[in-house]
């Protein structure tokens, strides 16, 4: 069986040689799709970043994801109901995009069925883990375990920061509570050696100070635990 890394390389190669996959370029702050529209889309991103919010009928914004190379998003639109969520592009996007239709027909071409459940079931768990720490965990376990995540999945930052940079108040819909809380967090965590700031103000992520603070606290990412 491939690995999931392996599984996005083929699907970045099958995307590039496939005609009836468009490319499509999205400016820094503009939206890819919106929520309530019918966009049977696929998305695979060639060069960029793109976040993923939800919206509350009271106007709060959830994010709910960052995508970045070699990612592909937009998959709820297989489903052919209305998007739920908005994606916007969180720098100058490359992206490839075909009919989900189209997308369904290359994974079973290319012997992919298999490879792209296991994807889609390892994204569903990786949610179904931001849910319970949102109900089980404190916020500032939980801004840790964020900070954590994005350095893995953006790249390595003890050199050069987060790419794309990531706000405060980014943060605090990642995380669940506030900007203000965010910020007392972050200084904290400053203060402890844990994160720096470079520059052009992205933030430095030590991985394992930051790993060794929260096994101090007897937690771990990725574990549940209780609410403080």
């Amino acid at each position: 069986m491939l690995k999931l890394v392996a599984f996005e390389e083929c699907l970045r190669s099958v995307l590039a040689a496939d005609s009836a996959a468009m490319n499509r370029k999205v400016a820094k702050r503009c939206n890819v799709y919106t929520a309530g529209s019918r966009d049977d889309q696929i998305y695979f991103i060639t060069a960029g970043q793109v976040k993923v919010i939800t919206q509350s009928p009271e106007g709060k914004e959830c994010l709910l994801a960052i995508y970045t190379d070699g990612d592909f998003f937009g998959e709820c639109g297989l489903s052919g109901v209305l998007r739920s969520e908005t994606a916007i592009a969180m720098s100058d996007t490359v992206l490839k995009q075909v009919t989900g239709a189209r997308f369904l027909a290359l994974v079973a071409e290319t012997g992919l069925v298999r490879e792209f459940v296991r994807y889609l079931t390892m994204r569903l768990a990786e949610q179904q883990q931001l849910i319970t720490n949102l109900a089980t965990v404190d916020c500032e376990y939980r801004l840790a375990v964020t900070l954590l995540r994005l350095s893995r999945k953006l790249g390595a930052c003890e050199l050069h920061g987060l790419t794309p940079k990531i706000s405060h108040q980014e943060l605090s819909q990642m995380v669940g509570t506030t900007r203000p809380r965010v910020s007392e967090f972050m200084h904290r965590f400053r203060d402890r050696g844990l994160i720096d700031m470079t520059p052009d103000s992205r933030i430095l992520v030590r991985e394992r100070r930051l790993e060794e603070y929260l096994e101090t606290r007897g937690l771990k990412p990725g574990l549940n635990a209780v609410a403080s």
